[in-house]
């Protein structure tokens, strides 16, 4: 099965670097630029079932990335890992996430090749 990864993120140019960035790794990906496009995305069951990793901003136009999270958390299955990406990066920010699902917090700015390889090993050990 292919890897999908799915990046919420409302900050244009990030979103593009980052699409780029996980293409060249030789991952298929999906650009989601808000909170109502990966809500329509993600309740999906069949884009549910292609994805092998979700990286999520916390911070988006129309609501909070954790927010999304909650409410996806009944039918989000357990084998996709969640990983924010965020400015907000305070220990309750952090432990926020964490306690929501998140199996990572990645506080902005980051090093991509930090973001990469942590993306590679939670997909890999998803993917088993």
């Amino acid at each position: 099965m292919e890897k999908l990864v799915v990046i919420v993120e409302d900050d244009k140019d990030l979103l593009d670097m980052l699409l780029f960035s996980f293409e060249a790794e030789g991952f298929s990906v999906k650009g989601l630029e808000n909170r109502a496009k990966a809500l329509e995305f993600l309740l999906n069951k069949e884009n549910l079932n292609q994805i092998s990793l979700l990286i999520m901003d916390r911070l988006l136009p129309d609501g909070d990335g954790l927010d999304i999270i909650r409410e996806l958390q009944p039918i989000i299955p357990k084998h996709i890992p969640v990983l924010f990406l965020s400015v907000l990066s305070s220990e309750k920010d952090i432990l926020s996430g964490l306690k929501h699902g998140a199996v990572d917090y990645i506080a902005k700015p980051f090093s991509l090749p930090v973001l990469l390889t942590k993306a590679l090993a939670l997909i890999n050990r998803e993917n088993g």
